[in-house]
């Protein structure tokens, strides 16, 4: 059984990948909710959703903690019901010492690496999800991707 752990990064600067992906200027500030996603005492999968704090500013996802409703009917409740996956990015490479460390893997192992940015319906860029997996452990499955449907909203 796979679990998982949640923290609240600090707010934070984009990086030039970060930026990209969801269309922010050098200088702005994102969240970042992180998490660990386990089997047993073994950490398997680094997980982090990155929002813009622009858009989630003074919204329960910029603040501490597990939402208990789940982050998509949060973003729901604050105007951005997601709406379509943008891009999604699937690849290998070699990881970075924490992530190595975090999963207790050789140096410069190769990790699974997959980026997805989510958008709301007026188009605009409200999620960056980035899973760093032991491949070891975890496979990504991607079968009839659907428009997003947040639990409990019509």
């Amino acid at each position: 059984m796979i679990t998982g752990k949640v923290r609240q990064e600090p707010i934070t600067e984009v990086g030039a990948d970060v930026a990209e992906l969801l269309d922010l200027s050098d200088g702005d500030k994102v969240v970042i909710r992180a998490r660990r996603a386990t089997i047993g005492d073994a950490t398997v999968r680094l997980d982090e959703a990155i929002y813009p704090l622009s858009l989630v500013h003074g919204t329960p996802i910029a603040e501490p903690g597990q939402l208990k409703s789940g982050v998509y009917n949060a973003l729901a409740g604050a105007g951005m019901e997601p709406a379509t996956i943008t891009r999604r990015v699937i690849s290998t490479r070699p990881a970075a010492d924490a992530e190595a460390k975090a999963m207790k893997l050789a140096p410069r192992t190769y990790v699974l690496a997959y980026d997805q940015a989510i958008a709301d319906g007026r188009g605009r860029l409200i999620e960056l999800l980035r899973f760093v997996a032991n491949p070891a452990r975890v496979r990504f499955v991607d079968e009839q991707v659907q428009p997003f449907s947040v639990p409990g909203r019509a």
